[in-house]
This record gives structure tokens, sequence and C-alpha cells, in this order.
């Protein structure tokens, strides 16, 4: 195992101690560019949630807390309150708290390696500073402090995908705004994040130069965590130049904080101890101390869900076994590293070549060879600056390799002229394959056209018929009226009148073309008494047929629930999102849609109509029925 294994990997794993260096870069409120959440309460946050009745903004306060709260112990949980502060952000329009939720949201996807994900998540939280920044009521000051939080996550996420270029950008981007409001633990963190970048480029001078400066702008603050996290590194650079005694001290440094905080810093406490194990090991040939620290690195591996850099465990207890020529003891413990590794190929390398020299201790010559062959592939594959030096080395004992490489390469030519045939019948296949996609393209886009032709032609009857109703029929029933001697009939001609309007009104309503669907809906829902009306979200227009298409669906949806549920309260919800709209229609009436669990309802051609068209727009129909009534779901992408 060779000293590059021995960067800070735990910050290239996204583990539970890279959630804590990402949180604490985490404005909460006005010019809090730190925000130190290991001691925020969430268990009495979850009781005050459940016991009191909270307004807005102090439930905002409250999701919040469980959002950071939760980011170190349950990803989760903070992902859940981060979606619920974003739901409530957007509609209390709390720009710098949407910021922040959506960035917490995305450090959970960061959490689970799902980088696509996180960076979707921060380029909404990049959306949010932009709204702030429109907004005269946000000062610099509460713009950069989210700004310059943000520009340090998305530098520690090109980081760690290896983007590093990409990192520093972001880094010194970030770097002049901490300055230049005096934030020393976030100025700490971002120097401490750089030399994490250059001990990973392999420049140990760089790294030194950036773990030191973190460590002078840390010891301003005051925070225990903030002064020992350069410690780690600055022990890591001092174990490569063979300074031992100096890597030691700081290696116990950054130790005394940790051994304090077991629960939430188990990964940065393990990445010490084999630190210390190795400074033992190859700096003071004390084995039986390099064990002993070993012990309390594999004690920390044994818990459920164990921490995600147990792979270098692993691989510095194999390296103890093969230095006490324990050969089948370090292979088996290699072995273990490479299976709890998965994200970082170069880690491997030096434990192929521990396994490498443990079979060839054993005499197991072929497996020897195979991990030889393993550890230059990998190398090359991860070939750096740092590594030409190594692959020169090498180049010797891969000279027959190659020699059979250039046999191989002659037998393919041999190949080529077969597989250009294969290649011949493929574009062939490929090209039948695409006249046949072709095909179905087509026929579902006329299909769709057709069905919009439809569903505008009958909204052209509607309209066509409502205006009948009303000039022809409407007139017929004035004249009654006026005529009329009895009493009863007039009031029965005046009440039909009015039934007439309302129908003719509700065929086709003038307000859905003139105002949209938020109004249309909401006109039609007021004139029944049961039906109530709720609308989420930012209220914008959608096109012509999709208007007419979820008007006509909510009609149909709340006359099947007062004709033939006899419902007694329908709710009729409508959400209206940037990428979606959905109409919810919900009653308290008898189901004919309930069926035993997991059968599908028969629907009606009334409901298979809105499905098809909800699916023809790319959408869904879905419907929940229980005894205690129906709620049926359609929705739309915008």
């Amino acid at each position: 195992m060779n000293k590059k294994e021995f960067k800070s990997t735990r910050f290239y794993k996204a583990g539970t101690a890279f959630h804590l260096l990402l949180a604490l870069i985490a404005p909460m409120h006005v010019l809090a560019q730190y925000a130190d959440h290991r001691n925020r309460k969430v268990d009495s946050l979850e009781h005050v949630l459940k016991t009191q009745k909270l307004e807005s903004s102090k439930l905002f306060e409250v999701y919040e807390g469980l959002m950071y709260g939760y980011l170190q112990t349950n990803g989760d949980r903070s992902a859940m309150y981060a979606k619920k502060s974003i739901a409530l952000a957007e509609e209390a329009k709390l720009h710098g708290g949407l910021c922040e939720a959506w960035r917490i949201l995305g450090l959970n996807a960061y959490g689970r390696c799902d980088y696509d994900s996180a960076l979707h998540c921060f380029g909404h939280a990049l959306d949010a500073i932009e709204l702030m920044k429109d907004e005269k009521r946000f000062t610099e000051s509460e713009i950069d402090n989210h700004l310059s939080a943000l520009y340090g996550t998305l530098g520690n996420l090109y980081n760690i995908q290896g983007k590093l270029h990409l990192a520093l950008d972001y880094y010194q981007k970030a770097l002049p705004i901490f300055q230049r409001h005096g934030w020393k633990e976030s100025e700490t963190l971002l120097y401490y994040n750089v030399g994490e970048l250059y001990l990973e480029l392999g420049n140990d001078k760089a790294a030194a130069d950036n773990y030191r400066k973190a460590l002078k702008a840390g010891e301003e603050t005051k925070d225990s965590l903030i002064m020992a996290l350069p410690c780690s590194g600055i022990a890591m650079t001092l174990l490569n130049e063979g300074k031992y005694k100096e890597a030691l001290h700081y290696a116990e440094r950054h130790r005394e904080y940790f051994v304090h905080h077991p629960a939430e810093e188990q990964e940065a406490l393990l990445d010490n101890y084999v630190l210390t194990s190795r400074i033992y090991q190859l700096g003071f040939k004390n084995l039986a101390k390099a064990q002993e620290f070993m012990d309390k690195a594999l004690d920390i591996c044994q818990v459920a869900n164990g921490p995600t850099n147990a792979s270098d465990a692993y691989a510095q207890q194999a390296s103890l076994c093969l230095e006490r020529k324990e050969w089948r003891q370090a292979a088996a413990w290699a072995h273990k590293a490479l299976e709890a590794n998965d994200q970082d190929p170069q880690h491997n390398i030096g434990v192929y070549e521990t396994l490498a020299e443990a079979y060839a201790g054993v005499g197991d010559i072929d497996k020897a060879h195979l991990y030889i062959e393993k550890l230059h592939d990998t190398m090359q594959e991860q070939s750096t600056t740092r590594y030409q030096s190594a692959l020169s080395e090498m180049e010797v004992r891969y000279k027959t390799l190659e020699k059979e490489a250039q046999l191989r390469d002659m037998e393919q030519k041999h190949r080529m002229s077969r597989m250009q045939n294969w290649i011949l019948l493929g574009l062939i296949m490929l090209l039948a394959i695409a006249v046949v996609v072709i095909i179905i393209v087509a026929r579902q886009r006329h299909r769709i056209t057709a069905m919009r032709s439809r569903l505008m032609g009958e909204a052209d009857e509607r309209t066509r018929l409502g205006r009948d109703l009303h000039d022809r029929l409407g007139g017929l029933l004035t004249a009654i009226r006026l005529q009329a001697r009895d009493k009863e009939v007039e009031a029965l001609s005046l009440q039909a009148a009015e039934e007439m309007r309302r129908v003719a009104h509700h065929l086709m309503p003038v307000s859905l073309k003139e105002y949209g669907l938020v109004r249309a809906l909401s006109d039609f829902c007021h004139v029944h008494p049961t039906v109530n009306f709720i609308h989420h979200g930012q209220e914008g227009r959608l096109t012509e047929q999709q208007e007419v298409m979820l008007y006509c669906a909510t009609l149909e949806l709340v006359n099947n629930a007062l004709r033939y549920a006899e419902a007694s309260h329908i709710m009729v919800q409508l959400f209206m999102d940037n990428d979606y709209t959905a109409i919810i229609v919900s009653d308290n009436g008898k189901s004919p849609l309930q069926l035993p669990q997991g059968e599908e309802p028969k629907t009606g051609s009334g409901l298979r109509n809105i499905r098809e068209r909800a699916e023809l727009m790319g959408g869904r129909m879905s419907i929940s029925s229980t005894s205690e009534g129906t709620e049926i779901n359609v929705e739309i992408p915008r």
C-alpha cells in the first residue's frame, strides 16, 4: 500500500463525515454563513411538530431545523423535511429558505452518490438565489451568504466526481466572498477542501500550504471542530514527507475532538485510527501500537450499516498482516477491502499490491501474477504525473504482455473481414428497426392528432350548445314567465331559466378562455354548495387543449360524484407546478369503484375517456377507492 492511498478518502466517498463538512458551510439565518448543527435537538422539534399547531413561518423553522438536524444521522428524514420546506417556502416566497432546502435535498442525493440528482437540486438552489437578486428586500450580504455556501457545495460535488478544475473554479468563487465578510469558519473549511483537492492531485506541497492556511483561520474561530479538521490533512502530508513525530502530533490533535463525538463522527474517527496506525507502522516500526489503533478502527467497521470508508481500514489491516508475514490473513483482509470499495479504483492500487505480495508469500504464483496485472491496468487507468515513474519501472515486467497484445492485434486483422459482414448485417437490422419505429410513431401522432381534433370538436360543440340554450331556450322561458298569470308557473319558469343559464355557462364558460382554468373551476365549484375548490401553486395558463381537457374532466368527475355516488361533500384541488398540472377530485359518497385489494376498478366510458385523453397528453389518471369515498387524480405535464 503506497502513501498515495492515505489521502483523505472520507471526503471522496460521500459518507457521514463529508455530510458534516458540507453542512458546516450551510447558512440558516441571515449572515449565519456557518451554522453548527451538531447540537440540534431533533427529538424536541419532532415533539413540537406533533403537539402544536404552528403558523406557516414557525412551521418552516421547525422543518428547516429537522432537515439540518437529520442530515448527518438519517438522510431519508432529512430529505423528507427538505421537501416539506420547499413546498412551504414556495408558497410563502421564502427565497432564502427555498435555496437552503434545495441545497439540503441535494446533499442527501450527494450522500447516496446520486450526483445527477444532486446537481439538479443545486440548480434549483441557484434559481432561488436569482429570485433573491430580483427583489430589493434582500441585502448583498444575505445573497452572498447563500451564494458562497452553494459555491462551496458545488466545488465539493465536482471534487468528488474528479472534475478538479471545475471544483477549483467554484472554490475560488466562494473564497473572496468569505474573506470580504470575515467568515472565518467558512474560509477555514474552503481552504481545507482545496487542500484535499491538491492531495488528490498528488501535490503534497500545495495541499500542506492550504491545510495550514485552514488551521490558521480556524484557530481564530475557537471552534474545536473547525480547528480539528485541517490537522488530519497536515498529518497526512507530514507522513508522506517522513516527518513521523510531527505527523503523530497532528493526528492526536485531530483525534482529540472526534473521540468525544463518536456517534456523529465515526467515519472521521475511523480515518484517524487508520492514519495513526500507519504512522506507527511506517515511522516507528511499532506494529503492536499500530495494531492497537487498527483494533479500534475495526470495531467501528462492525456497526450496522457500517462506514463508507471501511475499505481503508481493511486495507491497512492487510498491510499489517503482510508485514508480520501472515500471508493468508493479509489476502483475506485485502479481499475484504476490495469488496467494501466501490467508488475509488485508485484505492485498489495498494490493495492489488498487497494481494500480489501475499499470494507470492504463500507460493501461489498464478494469483500473484493476476494481481500484478490488475495493478498495472488500474495504474494505467488512473495514470497521473505522480505515477509516471512507477509505470516506467514496471515497463520491463510487462514487455511480454505487450508482445501478446501485438499478436492479438494481428489475429484481429484476420477477423476484420468477418466482422465487417456482421456489422453490415447489424446495420440492416437497425435500419429495419428504425422503419418500424417510424411507422409506430407516425400512427401514434395520427392518434394524438385525431384525439385533439375530437377534444376541440367537443369543446366547440359545448360552446355552441351553451349559446343555443342561452339564446333560444332562454328567450322562450323569459316569454313564458312574462305571459304567465299563474304565480307557480312564473316561479317555475324563472327557476328553469336560472338552471338553463347555469348549465349553458358550465358547458364551456367564457371565463375558461379569457381567464384560464383556475377562474373557470372556481366559478363552477362556487355554485355547488357541496363542492369546495382549492388551488395550489402558481397561477398560470396552459394550452387551450390542456385547459379544455382538465375542465371537462372535472365536470365529469363532479357530476359522477353527485349523480351516482350521492356524495355530500366533494373536494376539487388544482395543483400547478413548473413541471406538471394535476386535478384531484375526492368525495365521501358511495363508491361503485370499491373492489377487493389488488383489483383494478372497471371504470365507465366517461372515466375511460378521461384516462385516454390524459395519457395522450403524456399524463395519467389514478383512482383510489375505499369505504370512505373515492379520490381520482388526473395529472398532465406542462
